[in-house]
Order: structure tokens, then sequence, then C-alpha cells
């Protein structure tokens, strides 16, 4: 899952949600003096991370978009946080735009006490709105092509994220399908889990 679905599967808290949130870009690790919550969110990441890896409707959705790569995942993952998107009222409390509006004023008053790289993250997060860009597909092929800018020219040359575009509009409607399937056992799978919480979040 991608950076909203991890904001939305954690704890009200803010310091948990950004902790879900950087668990990726710090590669999982705090600092210190960092608070118990953001620990709890990192720790929730890589939860959540493990179960989606090695869900089966989730290797069915991977094996949709073709037998090989090592991008799909990453695809799979932008994909998912645009279904999300579509359908926030099925899984959040709060409208859409109130939540982030109320997600990116917290993380930016809450990150002024960050050091510099997280605090960084978060800024550019909120100052860019990147939560909110997949509501529409073209967000989400946008987030595509700014994954290939990244990447080396050895590694486009074996493959490249926009080369799944045609499989994920061919097969669209089935991932839709897998998604209204897997994310309601992911939801169950974060308020039953220790770190999660049965009745402290956002989800319905």
């Amino acid at each position: 899952m991608n950076w909203l679905a991890h904001t939305l599967l954690s704890k009200t808290h803010i310091d948990y949600q950004l902790g879900n949130v950087l668990a990726d870009p710090l590669r999982g690790r705090g600092w210190k003096g960092a608070s118990k919550p953001l620990i709890q969110g990192m720790k929730m990441h890589r939860v959540i991370d493990k179960f989606t890896d090695h869900h089966p409707i989730v290797s069915a959705s991977k094996a949709r978009l073709g037998e090989h790569g090592h991008l799909k995942g990453v695809v799979l993952d932008l994909l998912f946080d645009h279904f999300l998107s579509n359908s926030w009222s099925v899984y959040s409390q709060l409208n859409f735009d109130a939540y982030l509006q109320q997600f990116h004023q917290a993380s930016v008053l809450t990150a002024d006490g960050f050091p510099e790289k997280p605090r960084r993250i978060v800024k550019r997060m909120a100052d860019t709105a990147l939560l909110g860009q997949y509501l529409n597909f073209s967000g989400f092929v946008a987030a595509l092509q700014r994954i290939d800018q990244r990447l080396s020219d050895r590694a486009i040359s074996k493959e490249s994220a926009s080369q799944y575009l045609s499989a994920v509009e061919h097969q669209y409607e089935n991932l839709l399908l897998d998604f209204n399937d897997f994310f309601p056992q992911l939801v169950m799978h974060f308020k039953q889990h220790r770190l999660g919480s049965l009745t402290d979040h956002y989800l319905r």
C-alpha cells in the first residue's frame, strides 16, 4: 500500500500516522527522541506491508500486470491509493478533503520538531498535496512518470513503471474488484493487530 493508505491504517495520533508514512523513506529507522507513537507507526507500516506482500489477492493482482517485473508492486501500491481515494467514504469516517486538510496541517506543525530529513519529507508532502494526487487517474499516470524519472538509464532500459499502464487500463475493472476484496481484510488486520486499534482510528 502507498502513503495515503498508511495514514488511514493508523491510530489518530499524528505521530503514529507520520511514523506509518516515514517508515519507507527512513527505512524503518526512527531518531533519538522520536515519540513512542511514531515508532509504533513505523512498526505498523511493516505489518501492513508484510500482510499485503503475502496476500493471495495481491499476488493475483500482480499477475494481471504480467509474468515478470520488479516494479509491479510499486505500480499496484499507487493504483490501490487511487482506488482508495475514489472509495474513501466507504472506509473513512471523515470527508476526503477534510481528512487531507487536517492531516497536512497537523503533520507540518508536528514535523517542526523533527530532524531535517523527515521534516523536509513531511513539508514536501503537504506542499505538493501528494496524498490527494491519485484521486484522478491522470494523477496515477503522473506518479508512474515521476518514478521513471528517478530510475537510472540502466534500470529504465530493462523496466519502467509506465510500461504497466496498458495492462492497468486493460485490467482496471478486475484490479478494482481485487482491491474491493482485499482492502477490507487489511482494515480488519489493522484493527485486530496489537499495534493497531479497534476504536482509535479514522476508519469506519
